[in-house]
């Protein structure tokens, strides 16, 4: 029996590399109204019609790509991994468990899991390090959506977005100079997941905390100014994203003279479709038939030991009220 709990949060993989699982992940994904906040009369009719019908034979290719020969998406591959390397560093009373917002494991079962291990409370800790309503406000109101089916209901605490914790801007750091270090000549990208620029009008910090990552990033590392360029990526949709979006940059860079290039994903902590395919091939062959000379692909910090001690170090300071006060006011 365990008393605390520790739920990391991804965002979610096919179960498969097959349209059908596919388009099963992409219909629970884009029915998020926290996600595609559209008025439902007007989105749904378009996402069952249109979208579900087109887009997974596409994506399912993609994913094809890039699956692992052991049965798993990278996504799950490294959340696994990273879960299992964190478990040996972490008090051995304490649950560690991984869910998915989307598919699987998914967080109800997860949780069920955890109340039945007696856990009484539980560190909740999503795996983006920079916040949005669309990511970490999804899955943080889905677990307290599915508490409410839990008796008791266990004392929970949310973790902090970690989008400047100096363990993960060293982490990022690390990696750079590990598979692409800087010098003169090289211009890096800090290539973000978009979001559409009406939710950041309405107040979602995302954008300001994606600045922040990469200017922390880019004085750790150190980088002067004109030697990076903070970018989105995968935008969909008509409406206007975050700019700049690092496709159209990819394709203009060369022109600039900038022909020798590194890109890694700050948002990513763990390599997914977004990362291995948009960017280290769909991005590379943007920017190498443009005129480019040079793409370095920056892995993501997936179960790397900087990362490790990064993501320890978080869990062990949200714990540390908890710790400081066992055994005042405990359940039996």
């Amino acid at each position: 029996m365990y008393h605390t709990g520790v739920l990391l949060l991804q965002l979610g993989t096919p179960a498969s590399p097959d349209p059908t699982a596919v388009r099963r992940y992409l219909g629970e994904f884009l029915s998020d109204p926290m996600v595609v906040d559209l008025p439902r009369l007007i989105w749904l009719p378009i996402l069952h019609g249109i979208i579900l019908r087109t887009r997974p034979k596409k994506s399912a290719r993609l994913y094809q790509k890039i699956w692992m020969e052991n049965g798993r998406s990278p996504l799950l591959h490294h959340s696994l991994s990273l879960v299992q390397e964190l478990e040996r560093r972490l008090d051995p009373g304490i649950l560690l468990r991984l869910a998915m917002r989307y598919g699987q494991p998914g967080i109800e079962e997860t949780l069920n899991e955890m109340h039945r291990q007696g856990v009484a409370r539980i560190l909740v800790l999503p795996l983006f390090p920079q916040y949005s309503g669309s990511t970490t406000g999804s899955a943080v109101v889905r677990v307290f959506e599915l508490l409410r089916q839990l008796n008791p209901i266990p004392t929970v605490r949310i973790a902090q977005p970690f989008y400047q914790h100096p363990g993960y801007i060293q982490a990022l750091a690390e990696r750079i100079h590990r598979h692409h270090p800087p010098h003169p000549e090289r211009h890096y990208l800090f290539s973000f997941h978009g979001l559409p620029q009406r939710h950041v009008r309405r107040g979602d910090p995302y954008q300001r905390h994606c600045t922040t990552t990469a200017t922390l990033l880019a004085q750790t590392l150190p980088l002067e100014p004109h030697q990076w360029t903070l970018t989105f990526q995968s935008r969909f949709g008509p409406e206007a994203w975050l700019t700049p979006n690092t496709a159209d940059l990819l394709a203009t860079l060369p022109a600039q003279g900038k022909t020798d290039i590194a890109v890694i994903c700050p948002g990513f902590v763990a390599d997914c479709l977004e990362t291995l395919e948009e960017i280290s091939v769909a991005g590379r062959n943007t920017f190498i038939h443009h005129g480019g000379r040079t793409f370095g692909f920056v892995p993501c910090l997936n179960d790397a030991p900087s990362w490790l001690t990064a993501l320890t170090s978080i869990i062990h300071t949200e714990l540390a009220g908890w710790h400081q006060g066992e055994g005042k006011g405990d359940r039996s």
